[in-house]
């Protein structure tokens, strides 16, 4: 049994979310309070609460950087703001930086519909680099979509700390990927994410959700060779307070938890995937 002093969990929300459980009809409403049940029933020291760029048609009304900014400043021990805008709207990159004045932490959930390579993006990512703090993006085929565009501007953002999450990104944990948002069956060679992991260690994965959780379960054998390699670059999260097919909630169910501990990984890996990565770069030691 591994016992670890601290646990970070590097993507959470509060707000109205949609449920996608087929055995749950409607929306699920969690607030500042069952944030901080969620994190006392698991053992979670420290979240990242991350806001959203505006109302997402997909997740349902999640607090925007305003509120989450409120909200973390009544736990500041505990909960670590991150902030977002659209930069596609007037005036965001002012209200960004208010934002970091007004204690954000980083820059995330960034969930737009552009490209990932779009000019307007690039300011936000300069933006961190600047501010040295991290940028957490969701990946899929409608929002920031194609991970080759992302790949070829890495070159000139090398000094920016990207925190990768979504199916988007996690279909190209294998080298062979299907149509279906959500891969299947066992991993190929070639996956693009291992290539960029590889190739650029300020570029991290966050391994919350249905995405993460179903590529690491695909293959165990592979996803502990995987997290082994990539020690220094995985990131513990759950995407708190959204639900697994089952009805169950990320986070409580501790799926993404459980699944780790299923690995055997060692001690030292396993405590850089739950908090001695997301220590780093948030400047926590």
């Amino acid at each position: 049994m591994i016992v670890v002093l601290l646990m970070i969990d590097v993507h959470t929300h509060i707000g109205q979310v949609l449920s996608w459980s087929p055995y749950l009809i409607g929306k699920v409403y969690s607030d500042l309070n069952d944030l901080l049940k969620y994190m006392d029933s698991v053992g979670i020291n420290i979240v990242v609460l991350l806001a959203v760029p505006g109302y997402i048609e997909t997740d349902g009304e999640i607090f925007l950087s305003d509120k989450v900014l409120k909200a973390a400043s009544k736990y500041p021990d505990r909960i670590l703001p991150f902030c977002v805008v659209d930069p596609r709207t007037p005036s965001s990159l002012r209200k960004m930086k208010k934002y970091f004045r007004m204690g954000c932490k980083g820059i995330g959930e960034y969930k737009v519909k552009l490209y990932i390579d779009d000019k307007r993006a690039l300011k936000l990512y300069e933006m961190a680099a600047e501010k040295e703090v991290p940028i957490l993006i969701h990946m899929d085929d409608k929002f920031n979509p194609d991970i080759y565009r992302f790949e070829k501007i890495l070159d000139d953002f090398r000094d920016t700390i990207f925190v990768m999450h979504g199916p988007g990104w996690w279909k190209h944990i294998s080298g062979e990927t299907e149509s279906e948002v959500y891969s299947k069956g066992d991993i190929k060679p070639g996956g693009k994410v291992l290539e960029i992991l590889s190739r650029y260690k300020n570029v991290y994965a966050d391994i919350s959700a249905f995405s993460g959780l179903n590529a690491l379960s695909r293959n165990r054998d592979f996803s502990k060779k995987f997290l082994e390699k990539f020690q220094d670059q995985i990131l513990y999260g759950t995407d708190f307070p959204c639900l697994a097919n089952d009805g169950s909630q990320f986070g409580p169910n501790r799926k993404h938890l459980n699944l780790l501990k299923s690995l055997d990984l060692s001690k030292n890996v396993f405590e850089k995937i739950v908090s001695k990565n997301a220590e780093k770069i948030l400047k926590l030691r």
